[in-house]
C-alpha cells in the first residue's frame, strides 16, 4: 500500500442538495513554427486535466500523454505499429482503429537523427519512406517520431479513431478531455477532432480544428468540468493520406500527421460495484460500525484510504447516485429514513423511507445513477424515487422476505 489519505468526514443533519451547474467545454487553441512556439497552450492544457500518471495502473484524476518515441525501432517505420500498443505493450488506456480498409498505423523512423542510436532501420525519418518529400515537410513537437494510420497494403489513409480503456484492460472508459499535436497544417479544417460520449453523442463545441501553420506546428485540445465524458476521438489529419505521391502543397494537398497525444485519466464507462476508484473492478472496502469508519483499498493504484462517514446504527449502502461511474460513500439511517451520501457532487442527505424500511438501491431506470429504494418488511411494499424524481410503489414480498439489492445490517 503506497499511501495513507485519512479523511474525516462528520454526517451533518442539515439537508443540502448541491446543484449541477453546466460550464462550457475549455478549448485550448495554438500554432506556431516550432514547439516553443505551442508550449505554453499545451501546458495549461495539461494542467486543465492534471498531473500526468505515466504508463500503467489506474488513477482517480490526472492524465495521460503519447510519445511516440516509446514506440521501439521494431515497431517504427518502415514496419507496423500495433494499434493497441498503448494499452499493451506500454499501458495507457488508449486503442486506435480506422474506417479505411485494412486499417495499419505507424510511428516513424528516429534512425539516423540520433547519433547514439545509429541507424537500425535504415530508414527516412519523418515518413520519407512514404515520400522522399515528408522529411522536409514535417517538423516535431517532442522528441523525433510522428505518427500516422495507413490502410492494407500502405493504401491511402487519414483518419484515426481513438477509443479508451482502463490501462491495460478491456474495460470501456471515458476521458474528461482530449488534446493533439499536428504538423504542417496548411488550412483551417483540413486538420480536427470530434469527439463523442459513451452513447454516441456529439460532444460540443463540435468539430475541433487547430489553426493552421504551413511547416510548422499546431495545437487543439478540449476538456470538461461539468461531468461530460469522452468515450471516442475521430481524427481527421489532412485533407490527404500520407503516401507516395501526396506532396503537400501540389494540387491542393494538404497531408499532416501527428505528434503527441495527451487526454484525461481514463476511468469505467459504465459503474461496477463497489468500485470506489472508476477502474471498473470492485475494490477491498469496509465499513466498520462502531466508529462510522470506511476502509478501501482501491485496485487501480494499489492506494489505502481511511475515511468517517456515518454513525453507529447506520446501515452502508452501495452505489454511484451521481452518475460518475465510481462508488459513493453513502449510508442509510433505519431510525429516521435519512440518505447520506459523499460523492463528486458534494454531500448529500434525502429523507426517503421510515423506522423499520432496508434499503434497496439500484439502477431502476436505467440512466447510470443509483436510486433511492426501500423495502418494507412489514407490507412487502418497494418505494422507489429515480434520480429523475419519479416515485414508484409496489407490492412484491411479504413479511420476513430478504429484498436482493441493498444491503443488510
Amino acid at each position: 500500500m503506497k499511501k495513507c489519505l485519512l479523511i474525516s468526514l462528520l454526517v451533518a443533519t442539515a439537508i443540502l442538495t448541491p446543484v449541477r451547474v453546466s460550464a462550457a467545454p475549455v478549448v485550448r487553441i495554438a500554432n506556431g513554427a516550432n514547439a516553443a512556439a505551442i508550449q505554453a497552450a499545451v501546458d495549461q492544457f495539461r494542467a486543465d486535466l492534471g498531473a500526468e500518471n505515466g504508463v500503467g495502473g489506474s488513477f482517480t484524476s490526472g492524465r495521460r500523454e503519447i510519445n511516440w518515441d516509446d514506440v521501439p525501432d521494431a515497431l517504427s517505420a518502415p514496419f507496423i505499429t500495433p494499434g493497441d500498443f498503448f494499452n499493451v505493450n506500454s499501458p495507457r488506456g488508449a486503442v486506435f482503429t480506422s474506417p479505411c480498409a485494412g486499417p495499419n498505423f505507424r510511428a516513424s523512423s528516429s534512425a539516423g537523427e540520433n547519433p547514439n542510436e545509429g541507424n537500425p532501420n535504415g530508414n527516412p525519418v519523418r515518413f520519407g519512406e512514404l515520400d522522399p518529400s515528408y522529411t522536409n515537410t514535417f517538423v516535431t513537437f517532442s522528441g523525433q517520431k510522428l505518427f500516422t494510420a495507413l490502410s492494407a497494403n500502405d493504401s491511402p489513409c487519414n483518419i484515426v479513431i481513438v477509443n479508451f480503456l482502463i490501462p491495460g484492460t478491456d474495460i470501456p472508459a471515458t476521458v474528461s478531455g482530449f488534446g493533439a499535436v499536428f504538423t504542417d497544417v496548411d488550412r483551417l479544417r483540413d486538420a480536427r477532432i470530434l469527439c463523442f460520449d459513451k452513447a454516441g453523442k456529439f460532444l460540443l463545441p463540435g468539430s475541433l480544428s487547430p489553426p493552421p501553420f504551413n511547416g510548422g506546428l499546431s495545437f487543439v485540445g478540449v476538456s470538461y468540468d461539468a461531468g461530460e465524458r469522452i468515450a471516442q476521438c475521430q481524427i481527421v489529419s489532412g485533407n490527404a493520406a500520407l503516401a507516395a505521391g501526396n506532396v503537400d502543397g501540389v494540387n491542393g494537398v494538404d497531408v499532416v500527421a501527428m505528434d503527441d497525444f495527451i487526454y484525461g485519466e481514463p476511468r469505467a464507462a459504465d459503474f461496477h460495484a463497489a468500485d470506489f476508484d472508476g477502474d471498473g473492478t470492485s475494490d477491498l472496502a469496509v465499513w466498520r460500525p462502531t466508529t462510522g469508519q470506511w476502509f478501501v483499498i482501491d485496485s487501480g493504484s494499489n492506494t489505502f484510504h481511511v475515511s468517517t462517514f456515518g454513525v453507529a446504527g447506520d446501515i452502508p449502502v452501495d452505489g454511484d447516485f451521481d452518475g460518475d461511474s465510481r462508488a459513493d460513500l453513502a449510508v442509510f439511517r433505519p431510525a429516521t429514513g435519512h440518505w447520506f451520501r459523499l460523492n463528486s457532487a458534494g454531500f448529500q442527505d434525502d429523507q426517503f423511507g421510515q423506522p423499520g424500511d432496508v434499503p434497496t438501491p439500484g439502477d431502476y431506470d436505467s440512466d447510470g445513477r443509483t436510486d433511492l429504494s426501500v423495502f418494507r418488511p412489514a407490507t412487502g411494499e418497494n418505494f422507489r424515487r429515480t434520480s429523475r424524481g419519479q416515485f414508484t410503489v409496489s407490492a412484491f414480498g411479504s413479511n420476513g422476505d430478504v429484498p436482493i439489492a441493498g444491503s443488510m445490517p
